[in-house]
């Protein structure tokens, strides 16, 4: 027997309800919760590319040139299918009578149906989309009678269906299926129970709620749809990393309350967190299994978060993470305790920050530690305001503030300690556009090093490409370049021990960089931790500054990657030639000198120590700061593979490094908790500047689906009779 009516249930509800429990597994183990301003996060089993970085939202700029591009496209349609019409009505006198119907074609299906193939000719194209047009509005007949199709909001299909006229109930019996199209949600129990004078539908004994094959059970459910709230009891689902199981869940006042669950995984689903470093990447060396030490990821790791109350709070533009009396255990031994934790995050997850404090040191600024506060701020951007004690020439007092968004990072400091401030920010503008600025910090430079000015605005395009298989297979040609105008001061003081004077002198400067690298020969054995990538590289140049002065620098070497056993070694040589006339002599001077090579090398000694070295060396004794060493730096890789902290220092910055290198397995890894609430769970991870992004994109216009407020039983029909 099947059911179907035009208005039962509200739907909406449910899949909310699962789209909630669905969710709440990704804010846990996607989101970056290192103490590092530059995370990236890389989720191994499936690592997004990096056309899809503005896949689900975009910056203010490339929203408005997708917007232009667009509206250029729909004038040329315009234009094409006027250019159409004109030539229709000239080549066929068929259609002279039908003047009406030409003008009137749709421009919709003008756009769909009447672009012409390569070589196609009009009248091709146009009887095309004749053809389709009269398929589209043919009607279906049944039995001669004209059939009304109409998209249903539910259908029950079930063995028998029973109706209690003294207490109001519709029981469903025998294998009931309950479908809701429009969500594409399925739920399934031994029976089901609508009461139509109280609103309330009960699904009683192995329900099963499912969407995109993914399902919820649970021995138990209740929806009202009066009161709008929904309770289900010992419910278990399993989304795409972690299965959670809780006695009771109910939905109510904007708010999903899961009591005496926890949330456990028993497939591996990896996620690195990587910070940035400088000097060799030493997670390029290959590594046998037999010789790693996995402490977080390993077979038998076992890692328990216990938490009396975890709060969940999705507000307009945030989402904010509270986890309470939080007691972490490893194999089933107690760590440590945290009485209180809260983290924030945008409605994407692309940046986690918390209230943990700070702590590190920053070239002529000096060492630093303080607590932090973290505040949401407009835009879904956030705010952490850090009070700090510095020390470098004297102990001192001051204050730091990072801002983060979704397309912004900027930290600024200042200590009385050094009574310095310290600017540094980058602004994405587009998928290859970027903005940076910054005072008193080192700023990037691509292969011209990194330069501290006195201060920098600059617009940055950057982009590369690869051909696969250029000269032969396997043999890649990359190119890279970069063109930028800045407005810049020249700095004060920038490598350690320079002879170079400041010029003090503030211009534009505009510059094209570019790189041809062509690989020649490509070896790797990991059975035998060996390899060889053997390649040619090209790089020059070109920048004119406001004052009429110029800067042209060509370099070209071979440059090779190599490693043997548990040594890897990176070594470029380059020889150069250069006019450098630049106004701004600490800042952007060309130090490499005619003859200069660059190096890295990282050393596994064991298990839990790799040492690196980072240097560059001018062989021709011609640098203009008088220094053979251009770069020079040690690092020092401390750990298990799977939770590395990196120390180093920069001999010629006189900075102090620190970062860590994380991976996590959610396997095994079990997260228990008393009580989780989640406030206003239509909208964890959900944008609404998202949806119009996406729409816009794509050139489409998602469907709105009106929500449902209440529900009555109007009708139920016959799904086999005709209406005329």
């Amino acid at each position: 027997m099947l059911i179907s009516g035009a208005s039962v249930f509200a739907a909406d509800n449910v899949e909310e309800m699962y789209q909630d429990i669905d969710n709440i597994e990704k804010h846990f183990f996607e989101s970056a919760i290192i103490p590092s301003c530059d995370v990236k996060v890389e989720t191994i089993n499936q690592i997004v590319p990096d056309e899809e970085k503005y896949k689900d939202h975009m910056p203010f700029f490339k929203q408005t040139r997708l917007k232009l591009q667009r509206a250029m496209k729909t004038h040329d349609k315009k234009t094409s299918k006027k250019l159409f019409k004109r030539s229709a009505k000239e080549n066929d006198s068929d259609w002279s009578s039908g003047k009406s119907e030409i003008s009137d074609i749709d421009d919709d299906l003008f756009e769909e149906n009447f672009e012409t193939d390569e070589g196609e000719q009009p009248d091709t194209a146009r009887n095309k989309a004749k053809t389709k047009d009269t398929r589209e509005y043919n009607i279906s007949l049944r039995g001669g009678v004209k059939e009304q199709s109409s998209q249903n909001e539910m259908v029950l299909d079930c063995e028998d269906v029973i109706y209690n006229e003294k207490t109001g109930d519709i029981e469903a019996i025998g294998q009931p299926i309950l479908i809701f199209p429009l969500q594409k949600v399925e739920m399934t129990a031994d029976k089901m129970i609508y009461n139509r004078d109280a609103n309330i539908l009960k699904a009683i004994g192995n329900v099963v709620l499912t969407k995109d094959n993914i399902p919820v059970y649970g021995d138990y459910i209740q929806v009202n749809m009066n009161e709008e709230n929904i309770f289900m009891d010992n419910i278990e689902t399993s989304p795409t990393a972690m299965k959670i199981r809780a006695k009771k869940a109910v939905s109510e006042n904007n708010k999903l309350i899961l009591s005496d669950g926890k949330m456990y995984s028993d497939s591996s689903n990896k996620y690195r967190f990587i910070s940035r470093m400088i000097g060799p990447d030493f997670s390029r060396m290959i590594i046998s299994e037999e010789d790693q030490n996995l402490l977080l990821t390993g077979n038998d790791a076992k890692w328990k978060l216990s938490a009396s109350e975890i709060n969940v709070d999705s507000r307009k533009e945030h989402d904010t993470f509270q986890v309470k009396d939080a007691a972490l255990y490893h194999n089933d031994k107690y760590l440590f305790t945290l009485p209180s934790f809260t983290a924030h995050t945008n409605k994407n997850q692309e940046f986690v920050e918390a209230n943990y404090p700070e702590l590190g040191s920053v070239s002529k600024f000096g060492m630093f530690a303080g607590p932090g506060f973290v505040f949401d701020a407009p835009f879904g951007s956030i705010i952490k305001l850090i009070p700090l004690v510095n020390y470098k020439d004297d102990l001192g007092i001051g204050g730091a503030v990072k801002y983060k968004s979704a397309f912004n990072q900027t930290q600024f400091m200042y200590g009385s300690g050094s009574d310095m401030i310290v600017l540094r920010g980058r602004q994405e503008l587009d998928d290859n556009l970027f903005l940076q600025y910054g005072s008193n910090a080192y700023m990037d430079n691509w292969f011209l090093g990194r330069r501290m000015p006195k201060y920098l605005a600059e617009l940055v395009y950057d982009r590369g490409v690869t051909v696969k298989d250029f000269l032969a297979e396997g043999k890649d040609l990359r190119f890279r370049h970069r063109a930028s105008t800045a407005f810049a001061q020249d700095g004060e003081y920038n490598m350690h021990t320079e002879n170079i004077q400041s010029s003090k002198l503030s211009t534009m400067r505009f510059r094209y960089m570019a790189e041809v690298e062509q690989s020649l020969f490509k070896y790797l054995d990991k059975e035998r931790k060996k390899s060889l990538d053997l390649s040619l590289v090209m790089q020059g140049s070109a920048a004119v500054y406001g004052t009429g002065d110029t800067q042209f620098v060509g370099r070209i070497g071979p440059r090779i990657h190599t490693q043997y056993k548990y040594w890897m070694q990176d070594i470029g040589y380059f020889i150069s030639g250069y006019s450098d006339h630049t106004p701004m002599p600490v800042y952007d001077m060309y130090r490499y000198g005619h003859s200069n090579v660059y190096i890295k090398e990282a050393l596994r000694l064991n298990k839990y120590l790799t040492v690196g070295w980072w240097g560059s060396v001018t062989l021709t004794n011609d640098s203009p700061n008088g220094e053979m060493f251009q770069e020079n730096a040690f690092i020092f890789s401390i750990g298990p593979d799977d939770f590395k902290v990196n120390l180093g220092y920069d001999f010629m910055r006189q900075t102090t490094y620190f970062t860590v290198a994380v991976m996590i397995d959610t396997k095994g890894t079990t997260v228990e908790f008393d009580k989780m609430e989640i406030k206003n769970p239509e909208r964890l991870g959900q944008s609404d500047s998202k949806k119009d992004n996406v729409a816009f994109e794509q050139g489409t216009d998602s469907p709105v689906i009106k929500k449902l407020q209440y529900a009555e039983v109007i009708d139920i029909e016959d799904p086999n009779k005709e209406s005329i």
